[in-house]
């Protein structure tokens, strides 16, 4: 079934200020979104025919991914911030032994196992939805906190979307560099300028700090690189012929980014760093917090080094 008409109100709704620029060009490349029938594991990719297919199942995952995010926030944001006006270190090993955290970590736990589920079941339907966590349909909650999960799974689904129009557009103009691993840093680096080159005009019409705005775009962008690397699973994180390691995307995706080194969004995406490491068993060197962003930059290493 093609979706075009809600992916682009997706898009109004995300990065208002370049909509009419992606429907000109979705329209230029006879682009179409579709939704397919049902099917195990994540699908959401640009097929033929200037086709991007998704499933129901693919985008309710990063729903619920988005709960992820805001668990890894609990498990880690207040220590971080600790740790920095201390002094300290962070030390991974340390942290365990901290009462409830044990409890903290395995509600993190809980809600990446639910995505697996829903990855993995028979049929979208069989899948039995977590309590606690509001169904996508029911629109944007609310109460502050949620709402705000729910903006961030938005823009991190446009992203997706994003990086597959540009694969679209690779494909129409027959120039996709030679190596397809340049390929997908090429379409990070376009859903990435699209979500936050032209914020300022944004902030301009909204009246919305600029700062604020490229603050929550940019973990919106977070999330979403957090959701590729659980997508893509502990075995091939390094890697593969047609796509880099994680890593790489994530240094990529932090690269050239305006903000503050404390901004919460470079706390934000420790949490995150931090959970899924420690949830993958990837070793997490002890480290002062000197500030957030070289905790964000020291976990990639972390990452790099660990797989």
């Amino acid at each position: 079934m093609e979706t075009t008409d809600t992916v682009r109100k997706l898009f109004d709704g995300v990065v208002p200020e370049r909509a009419s620029e992606i429907e000109s060009i979705v329209n230029y490349y006879d682009a179409q979104f579709r939704l397919i029938g049902d099917r195990e594991g994540f699908n959401l990719d640009a097929g033929g025919f200037s086709a991007i297919q998704y499933t129901s199942r693919s985008t309710r995952q990063m729903w619920l991914f988005g709960y992820a995010g805001r668990q890894a926030l609990h498990c880690y944001a207040s220590l971080i911030v600790l740790f920095k006006s201390r002094g300290d270190t962070l030390d991974i090993n340390e942290i365990s032994r901290i009462p409830d955290q044990a409890a903290e970590d395995e509600t993190f736990k809980s809600i990446l196992g639910s995505v697996k589920d829903l990855s993995t079941a028979f049929h979208e339907d069989d899948f039995e939805w977590p309590v606690g966590i509001p169904e996508p349909e029911k629109g944007r909650p609310s109460d502050a906190e949620r709402a705000a999960i729910y903006d961030l799974t938005c823009m991190a689904t446009a992203f997706v979307f994003l990086h597959e129009l540009k694969h679209i557009i690779f494909s129409a103009e027959g120039n996709s560099p030679e190596d397809p691993k340049d390929e997908e840093y090429c379409c990070d680096e376009f859903a990435k300028d699209m979500m936050i080159s032209r914020i300022n005009q944004y902030a301009t019409s909204s009246g919305y700090p600029e700062e604020k705005v490229r603050m929550k775009r940019m973990m919106g962008i977070a999330l979403a690189s957090a959701f590729i690397l659980f997508a893509t699973g502990k075995g091939r994180l390094a890697g593969s012929e047609t796509h880099p390691p994680i890593h790489g995307r994530w240094s990529a995706t932090v690269k050239d980014v305006n903000l503050s080194d404390d901004d919460w969004f470079w706390l934000y995406f420790s949490s995150f760093a931090l959970a899924l490491l420690k949830y993958y068993s990837i070793a997490i060197q002890p480290k002062v917090v000197n500030n957030y962003k070289s905790l964000c930059l020291d976990l990639i290493s972390d990452l790099e080094n660990g797989i």
